[in-house]
């Protein structure tokens, strides 16, 4: 602090950004250790609130490559768990990263009609739920994430540039606001390597003796 002239939460965070690339080991109680002197190559998305699910899209700019209005058939309705035949708007997208000509991931963004008035100012802002949020005075309340390991089909293979079949970690996003309504629902696939989420949970209640 005194070296540096800067606060002590200035500290905190800097020491936050470098333990998630993998620099540095912290441990309460002890000095900060040294691990690796050369960065992850991967973006490590470190969550410890449901703010931070998200966390990539805010150092990535996406890419809209469509939009189009769907009636969900019975399979597909079936993945998203919502019924068939019901109708969303969808998006698809790639995100890439700062300096790097590799798509980070590609995304299909499903939003209910109701909201789809957003979409015009995705792109200005990198989160679509939030512009929701704000043009329509709601709180997106509760978000439920699913996260699985998946091979890519032809399509997604020729949007990612990797080869038909690669290993990809696709993550599910359902955005519910505060009256239950399910708002917007995200499928992104991130190839391997490119993306890593670290989850930091504390423990409520007494402590053990």
């Amino acid at each position: 602090v005194e070296r540096f002239g800067v606060g002590r939460n200035t500290v905190r965070e800097a020491l936050r950004e470098l333990q998630d690339l993998g620099y540095i080991r912290r441990r309460r109680g002890a000095r900060s250790e040294l691990v690796s002197s050369n960065p992850e190559s991967a973006f490590v998305n470190a969550v410890g609130s449901a703010e931070e699910l998200l966390d990539y899209a805010k150092y990535t700019t996406p890419l809209l490559l469509a939009t189009e209005t769907i009636r969900l058939g019975p399979e597909m309705a079936q993945s998203l768990d919502v019924p068939a035949g019901s109708e969303w708007v969808r998006l698809g997208l790639l995100r890439s990263r700062d300096g790097q000509s590799t798509p980070f991931c590609y995304s299909e963004v499903y939003v209910d009609p109701a909201f789809a008035d957003a979409i015009a100012d995705f792109g200005s802002e990198s989160e679509l739920f939030r512009i929701i949020e704000r043009r329509h005075q709601i709180v997106i309340a509760r978000v439920q994430q699913e996260i699985e390991a998946a091979l890519v089909d032809a399509n997604i293979a020729s949007r990612l540039n990797v080869p038909i079949g690669s290993p990809t970690l696709r993550v599910v996003s359902k955005f519910h606001s505060s009256d239950g309504r399910l708002v917007e629902i995200g499928i992104v696939h991130f190839p391997a390597a490119r993306y890593k989420l670290r989850i930091t949970m504390d423990r409520r209640g007494p402590r053990p003796v």
